[in-house]
Parts: C-alpha cells; sequence; structure tokens
C-alpha cells in the first residue's frame, strides 16, 4: 500500500480529505522506525509535524501536574491513530512523551506547514482536529491520579 493510499483510506483523522491533499501530504512526509522502547518525541520539545503510526504501537506518558513527579502511561496508539497535533493547533510544545511499544514501529511525519495549510483551508477539518485535541485533553485529565 502506498503512503499516499494509507493516509487517505486507513488514517480516521484525515478522512475527508481529497485524493490530491492525501498525496501531497504523503510527497511531504517523512519515514521513521523506532525499536521497542525508543524515544519517538519527547515531552516539552518542538513537534516538527503531525505523526501518524503507520505499523506497531506508542505509548503516550504524561507527567501529572501535582503529586507524583513519574509519568504515566495515558494511552496507546496503533497503525492509523495520530499524535502531535495539539502542538500544532496550539503552538507549543510536546505535552507527552512517545516512546514506541514494539519493534519496528514506522511512523509518517507530516511536516507541520503541510499540516497547517490542510487545517487553515478547511474549517470543517480543522473542527474535527479541535474536537480530537479537547477529547484527548479531557480523558488525559480524567487519567492522572488526583
Amino acid at each position: 500500500m502506498t503512503v499516499t493510499k494509507f493516509l487517505h483510506t486507513q488514517v480516521p483523522f484525515l478522512d475527508g480529505l481529497t485524493p490530491e491533499q492525501a498525496h501531497e501530504l504523503a510527497a511531504q512526509s517523512q519515514q521513521r522506525s523506532y525499536a521497542a522502547g525508543q524515544i519517538v518525541l519527547f515531552r516539552g520539545t518542538t513537534v516538527d509535524g503531525l505523526h501518524v503510526v503507520a505499523s506497531g504501537k506508542v505509548s503516550v506518558w504524561v507527567r501529572p501536574e501535582k503529586g507524583s513527579k513519574n509519568p504515566v502511561q495515558v494511552a496507546e496508539l496503533g497503525p492509523g491513530e495520530v499524535f502531535g497535533e495539539t502542538s500544532i493547533v496550539e503552538m507549543g510544545t510536546a505535552g507527552a512523551t512517545i516512546k514506541a511499544v514494539e519493534d519496528e514501529t514506522l511512523v509518517f511525519i507530516i511536516p507541520q506547514e503541510a499540516f497547517q495549510g490542510i487545517l487553515d483551508g478547511n474549517e470543517e477539518f480543522r473542527a474535527r482536529a479541535q474536537s480530537l485535541i479537547d477529547s484527548r485533553k479531557k480523558t488525559n485529565s480524567s487519567l492522572l491520579p488526583a
């Protein structure tokens, strides 16, 4: 399967994109492979693009604001799922550390500018991105110790 077809048909977050938009994102994307336990993205760093899990799994770790300084796993993402959208939309840094769970975890990274271009040109897509962000913030806060 091509990267274009994967982005267009296997990534629910990107539903609604035209084949041409999917092709443009695929053409600009980078592919990176990670070993189990390897850090994909550090909390507090600048996010260089929308990350799409192509194969394998990643785990999402956040540090509670209060209490323990030990990170807490709040999610596990598999093929077709995305991360990094919050940092791009809100123009901030990564709010979580992302680690590969399995060997040969493959991640496509869509450059920030390309992703931002889709957001700017499609209000429905921007609303879907904001809905995902809001949902993740709510889920993360409910999973953290009080």
